[in-house]
């Protein structure tokens, strides 16, 4: 998933009719061939008749997590911890794999948005970590785990220090920054120096 797709939401509303996906205003072949990974991510989470702006997907940390569990390979029990503004301790909830997707919707729908949503399966194969200002993402990759950070650049660029004075080297690192930036690598120093020079 890169923030240069995800941005192409931005400004349209989306709807499920049936099997079909509905994109307004329509994307161009260009857009809807790199949209396309997205199509049954989106069905599994728009409801029936239900429109959703772009914007509101892409502004709403429950919706955005709920997207990336739709993208599948979530492992069976996950825990979820929601971070709110104007309380002191977090929500945390263990839900299986098949309510994981309904329960972040129901937030979307019944909470005010989080600060911060943070999934961890409990075999430790996956984190997904999302944070507003959502203005980068990073991905690792490693002996059968994979973390995916969504944070503000500041608090990425600190963890991207810390990890390269304490961290062994992934088997692979993405990172995409909002304004356009994407490096990938190997090496915690190399993506630190190619994203912050």
């Amino acid at each position: 998933m890169t923030l240069g797709t995800l941005a192409l939401l931005q400004g349209r509303t989306l709807a499920r009719e049936g099997e079909r996906l509905l994109v307004r205003p329509a994307p161009s072949p260009e857009e809807a061939r790199a949209l396309a990974p997205f199509k049954r991510p989106l069905l599994a989470l728009l409801e029936e008749g239900v429109h959703l702006q772009g914007d509101e997907l892409l502004g709403n940390l429950h919706l955005l997590a709920g997207l990336f569990v739709a993208r599948g390979n979530i492992p069976e029990t996950t825990w979820a911890t929601f971070y709110y503004k104007d309380r002191p301790e977090p929500e945390r909830v263990l839900a299986p794999e098949g309510n994981l997707l309904p329960h972040l919707r129901w937030r979307a729908q019944n909470l005010p948005a989080s600060q911060r949503v943070h999934l961890a399966a409990t075999d430790g194969r996956l984190t997904l970590d999302l944070e507003a200002p959502l203005e980068a993402f990073l991905q690792v990759e490693g002996e059968g785990r994979v973390e995916l950070y969504g944070w503000p650049e500041l608090r990425l660029k600190i963890y991207l220090e810390a990890a390269a004075r304490g961290r062994t080297n992934p088997n692979h690192i993405r990172l995409e920054k909002l304004i356009g930036v994407m490096v990938e690598g190997f090496s915690w120093t190399d993506i630190l120096q190619a994203a912050f020079p």
